[in-house]
């Protein structure tokens, strides 16, 4: 066994633990820094592959201003202690999950899947002249062989299939609009007032305390005032 394949090893073990932590903490900043390390893997098995722009546009982009944009949503949220822990949709979201891991590696496996959507029993019906096509099939480098060089141009190559509208550029907009709308998003949720749970708590708190600090006056006693709420000053004051 080589280096490369003990480095792989312990860099995929780290990815999958990192990714299992991140859906099923309930501690979200904890979940947001498991979800860093994730993205280091993943620029570490860019290095293995020998592509260092990927690396460094895992390390700058993900880990350099996703990440960080997370973790301050998270930070900037409002009411996130007395959220309930559980995660309702946990289930729905493991099934489509594994729907979607499913599909993909049909799509992208080295197994050769024929799909010919005419003999389906309904969608027949509206693609009759849908010839049938091969997906997956892709030839996977066994261990021990080389890897193809890859051509001195290739960066030049990816900067303009950024900007070429028949490559990537919509989904390049696509994530450039994300992220201002996760942004955005953070900004709303700080704003909003805290949840209403939490106010009639305190509403309840400063009554309590209001109606001691007005026992304590009847009794002739004189409360103290720097230690009651502010609502139940407030309250005491009309009295």
């Amino acid at each position: 066994m080589t280096i490369h394949q003990v480095l792989f090893i312990v860099i995929a073990l780290a990815i999958l633990g990192a990714a299992i932590f991140v859906v099923t903490t309930s501690n979200l900043f904890r979940a947001a820094l498991m979800m860093i390390l994730t993205f280091f893997g993943v620029a570490g098995l860019f290095v293995l592959l020998d592509i260092g722009l990927f690396a460094v546009a895992q390390v700058l982009i993900y880990i350099g201003a996703i990440s960080i944009l997370v973790i301050f949503a998270v930070m900037l949220t409002r009411g996130m202690q007395g959220m309930v822990p559980r995660n309702s949709q946990a289930v729905a979201a493991a099934v489509v999950a594994g729907i979607i891991f499913f599909v993909l590696l049909l799509l992208f496996g080295p197994l050769r899947t024929t799909i010919d959507v005419a003999r389906w029993p309904i969608v027949s019906l509206f693609a009759r002249n849908v010839s049938p096509r091969d997906v997956g099939g892709v030839e996977w480098i066994p261990p021990g062989q080389p890897i193809p060089a890859v051509p001195e141009t290739y960066i030049a190559d990816f900067g303009r299939a950024l900007v070429d509208l028949n490559q990537y550029l919509l989904p390049f907009l696509l994530i450039a609009f994300l992220v201002d709308v996760v942004l955005a998003g953070a900004i709303f949720i700080a704003r909003q007032r805290r949840p209403a749970e939490v106010i009639e708590d305190r509403q309840r708190q400063a009554e309590e305390a209001a109606e001691e600090a007005e026992a304590m006056r009847r009794a002739g006693m004189t409360p103290d005032v720097a230690a009651l709420p502010e609502g139940a000053v407030a309250s005491t004051a009309e009295h």
